[in-house]
């Protein structure tokens, strides 16, 4: 069987879309001939299964991460789309919201076992650590925002600390985990208070630092879709985001595409059928499978440069 694909759909605020446009992207792979697990880590406010019209699980990821479950895909439930299976979230939100890292791990590599092509996670709001560690797992990174302030504002926010947590994580293998723990220091000496900043003073380092950096750089890539929008001057936002994230924190950050509002997301959930289901044709949908077809690609133009860096740092 081929790797599988781990798509993560984040934000950093609630109420933005993420469970719509995960639960219709999980359709739509599944509908092209691929077997699809979506997975609920909205830890804490999990509500994906009703988004697929299935009755509230008695069972989630709460009674795999306490070890009541041994095995992840027993708690894989089978939806009405064929190909698409749902594994429910956490019931308990304080205590796997607060999930110790070798909790982390062993569900990471049980995600990562599961028999299917594509694992689509549906984040919970915010960017505490959990939630960020689960985004940079991915494949592909697609954070939803709408045309309002916080919105904005919060996805920034997501987009710099993971970012952060990334260099972080990654700095280990170039032994550097000491260096970029002081740089990282909300006190620290180095005045870095966003990636442009942490970019530039590590390329100023140079030396291996450099060379990290820019590597970490070229590997940081989520997408953007701005969903919620009622005019053209809120779409506008969309593409000012990409040029912003190049601007002020030096990273390519790709507008997606965005979805307008429309009044039958909200039929939908009300009649517990998912709206690729219910209204495949309408304009919500065609928009939904224009960032289809771009994640895909995405996906491959993601690969190829992971390939390639691997290939330069032998």
């Amino acid at each position: 069987m081929a790797q599988k694909k781990i798509w993560a759909i984040g934000g950093g605020k609630g109420g933005v879309g993420k469970s719509f446009v995960a639960c219709n992207l999980g359709i739509m792979l599944a509908q092209s001939g691929n077997k699809v697990i979506l997975a609920d880590l909205d830890l804490g406010g999990a509500n994906l299964h009703t988004w697929l019209g299935v009755n509230n699980p008695d069972k989630g990821i709460t009674e795999f991460v306490e070890r009541e479950v041994p095995n992840l895909s027993k708690l894989l439930i089978p939806s009405k789309i064929q190909g698409l299976g749902l594994i429910s979230g956490a019931k308990d939100g304080v205590e796997i919201a607060n999930m110790k890292h070798t909790q982390k791990r062993r569900f990471v590599s049980a995600l990562k076992s599961l028999d299917a092509d594509y694992v689509v996670i549906d984040l919970g709001a915010g960017t505490a650590y959990n939630t960020v560690d689960f985004f940079l797992l991915a494949d592909a990174q697609i954070m939803l925002v709408i045309p309002e302030p916080t919105s904005i504002e919060n996805c920034y926010r997501f987009i710099k600390n993971s970012f952060f947590r990334q260099i972080f994580h990654n700095s280990e293998n170039f032994r550097m985990k000491s260096l970029v723990k002081r740089i990282l220091r909300k006190d620290n000496p180095y005045n870095v208070n966003t990636p442009k900043d942490l970019i530039a003073c590590m390329g100023q380092l140079g030396g291996n630092a450099a060379v990290f950096i820019k590597e970490q750089q070229q590997l940081f890539l989520p997408t953007i879709v701005l969903n919620q929008v009622r005019s053209e001057r809120e779409y506008k936002i969309g593409p000012a985001m990409q040029r912003a994230c190049l601007k002020y924190f030096s990273l390519n950050v790709k507008f997606m595409g965005h979805l307008t509002f429309n009044e039958s997301v909200r039929s939908s959930i009300l009649a517990r059928q998912p709206l690729a289901v219910e209204s495949p044709d309408c304009e919500t949908m065609q928009q939904l499978k224009i960032i289809y077809n771009e994640l895909l690609q995405h996906e491959l133009d993601r690969t190829e440069k992971h390939n390639l860096l691997s290939k330069l740092s032998l």
